[in-house]
């Protein structure tokens, strides 16, 4: 869908490179989220001259994918570690069963 919408944009557009620069292909599209997860920079979007202004679904798109993306980084790597701690409590506890 991102690819359809803003990576396919008409020429005249003035934002047209930018946007087909960062969601021209899938492939692209996938990188540029994935930067935006992992490290939220939104400044180069504003300096895009009113990108986020002209486009307001694009805006609340990748404010919602921030949110979200954060919130499920935060979910993995808690559910990991826990995991670990969970894998280590039963190793103790299976050494103490075994040391009686």
């Amino acid at each position: 869908l991102i690819v359809r919408f803003w990576g396919h944009t008409v020429e005249t557009d003035p934002h047209h490179d930018f946007l087909k620069d960062r969601f021209g292909t899938i492939v692209k599209s996938m990188l540029t989220l994935f930067e935006l997860m992992s490290a939220p920079n939104l400044l180069e979007y504003q300096q895009q001259d009113g990108l986020l202004f002209a486009k307001p679904l694009l805006t609340m798109f990748l404010i919602g994918f921030v949110v979200f993306g954060s919130f499920g980084m935060v979910a993995l790597l808690t559910g990991v570690i826990s995991e670990s701690m969970f894998e280590k409590n039963q190793l103790r506890m299976e050494e103490d069963r075994l040391e009686k």
